[in-house]
């Protein structure tokens, strides 16, 4: 250890700490570290398993990695930023006098990066209090009806300047403070019940990890560290449930995969389904797929983002998807985003409802020309089918003034 840091110093060469991205990695690489490299002896000190702490190493190891370092790699230069190792070139020679070329390329195992997000998702609910198990209410709150509501598209860390896109600025915090507002003026607004039911529709977070980029890989203009992003993205979420625990005996939670989100919406579940395991009265959908089914009473509902499957195929897809459930049901509906723009259509036997979002355009659909209405919607169902109420909270539009006046 001692020799290789100081040939590191000596060599003006990075270390481990140099591609940690968060308090809590720099905290266990450096008792790691003090333990000579011994996980067992380090998870000891710092209170976790020693298995989280491997998992911690393997991901600030696969982040250096990325950018060419190694302990056992004598590189004199670096990768710039934003550029990755894809392989390495290495002369050899064996005992016989033998020459070579020996060529390796980097891949990411599937189990590699499953490893790293358990990593990313332990660090996150590290210093996370559960939330105490809450005495039973004794009010007696009305059965036959559930308070719902959705939030759209919310793109957390999402960048946007209003002089670009001709709507308001847009960041982490004022993402937050928007949904925080709608959630407290429809719960103000919303009956008791014994049940609600609280449905966020998918791109929740705008980019899917550190770097940012969407799922598949698109560039997105983005506002601060995804650790940020996920943190402001986790309390919007606790804020709401316990906001709705105030009118409602249980809550129902579904949180849908976007095609922004797909693997950060899995992340925001696992950190729900974390901090609420000791409240009976929050119940959090564990589907890992993306297409999700509820039946209440008369009611069977579907949700999915919105991304991979049209309208009409949805409406084909719930009964055979369902058959049991369609068959002992009158009324259908599926939850829909990623559209930004609230509509209802109407099929034989359910409808699909696309649900608007708080959130303005980002420069790349500003471009495009998209734009929206920016709301927010609470529905009450009734058990035995149709609607109670139906309210929708609604930001105002900003209007730009043209550019020149002559």
């Amino acid at each position: 250890m001692k020799s290789l840091a100081k040939w590191q110093e000596i060599n003006n060469l990075k270390s481990l700490e140099d591609y940690t991205t968060t308090d809590r990695q720099r905290e266990v690489l450096k008792c790691w570290e003090d333990y000579n490299r011994n996980s067992v002896k380090a998870s000891g000190a710092l209170g976790i398993t020693s298995s989280t702490v491997r998992d911690i190493i393997n991901t600030i190891k696969s982040r250096a990695a990325a950018a060419g370092y190694s302990d056992h790699w004598d590189a004199r230069r670096h990768v710039p930023v934003g550029e990755h190792v894809i392989g390495r070139s290495i002369y050899t020679e064996d005992d016989e006098g033998n020459k070579a070329w020996l060529k390796t390329k980097r891949t990411i195992e599937q189990a590699e990066k499953e490893k790293a997000f358990k990593a990313f998702i332990d660090e996150l609910n590290s210093n996370l209090k559960k939330a105490n198990k809450t005495r039973k209410q004794k009010k007696i709150r009305a059965s036959d009806i559930m308070p719902t509501i959705t939030i759209g598209d919310a793109h957390i860390g999402m960048r946007a300047d209003g002089s670009e896109t001709r709507d308001r600025d847009f960041d982490s915090k004022i993402a937050a403070k928007e949904i925080l507002a709608a959630v407290d003026d429809l719960t103000d607004k919303m009956p008791e019940a014994k049940v609600g039911m609280l449905v966020q529709v998918g791109d929740f977070t705008h980019s899917d990890g550190s770097s940012p980029f969407t799922t598949k890989g698109t560039l997105v203009d983005v506002d601060t560290r995804f650790e940020k992003i996920m943190r402001t993205a986790a309390n919007v979420m606790v804020h709401a449930i316990d906001r709705m625990l105030d009118k409602c005996d249980t809550v129902q939670v579904v949180v849908a995969r976007g095609n922004h989100d797909t693997d950060a919406a899995l992340a925001v579940q696992l950190i729900l389904e974390f901090y609420y395991s000791n409240e009976p009265r929050i119940n959090i959908l564990k589907s890992k797929g993306f297409f999700h089914y509820l039946q209440w009473g008369k009611w069977l509902f579907g949700v999915h983002h919105g991304d991979k499957v049209k309208a009409a195929k949805l409406a084909q897809i719930m009964p055979r998807d369902m058959p049991n459930a369609w068959g002992a049901t009158t009324h259908r509906m599926w939850f829909v985003g990623h559209f930004h723009h609230a509509s209802i259509q109407e099929f034989e036997g359910v409808t699909v409802q696309k649900f608007g979002t708080l959130a303005p355009p980002d420069a790349w659909h500003s471009g495009q020309g998209y734009g929206s209405d920016h709301t927010m919607s609470m529905i009450v169902f009734k058990k035995d089918g149709g609607k109670l109420i139906t309210c929708t909270y609604e930001i105002p539009k900003q209007y730009s003034e043209p550019d020149v006046v002559i």
